[in-house]
C-alpha cells in the first residue's frame, strides 16, 4: 500500500478573528464620525449654511484617514 500523504491542517477561523474585524470597522465609523461632526460645528460656526462645505471637506478627509488606518491594521494583523 501506497502511503498518502496526510493534508495539512485547515486553519479554523476563531472568534476573535470575527471581534478584531468588527472593532476595525467600528474605528472606521467612529473616526468619520468624528470629522463629520467637527465639520457640521465648523459650518456652523462660521455660519455657512448655503453650502456646508466644512462637512464635505472634513467628511472626505475622515474617510480617507479611516481607511489608511483600516489598511494599516488589516496589513499589521495578517
Amino acid at each position: 500500500m501506497q502511503d498518502r500523504p496526510t493534508p495539512p491542517p485547515k486553519k479554523k477561523q476563531s472568534p476573535t478573528d470575527f471581534f478584531k474585524y468588527s472593532a476595525m470597522g467600528l474605528q472606521m465609523v467612529a473616526i468619520m464620525g468624528v470629522f463629520i461632526f467637527a465639520g457640521h460645528w465648523l459650518d456652523n460656526f462660521l455660519e455657512f449654511k448655503k453650502v456646508p462645505i466644512f462637512t464635505l471637506i472634513l467628511c472626505l478627509v475622515g474617510v480617507a484617514v479611516a481607511l489608511w488606518f483600516f489598511i494599516r491594521d488589516f496589513l499589521k494583523k495578517k
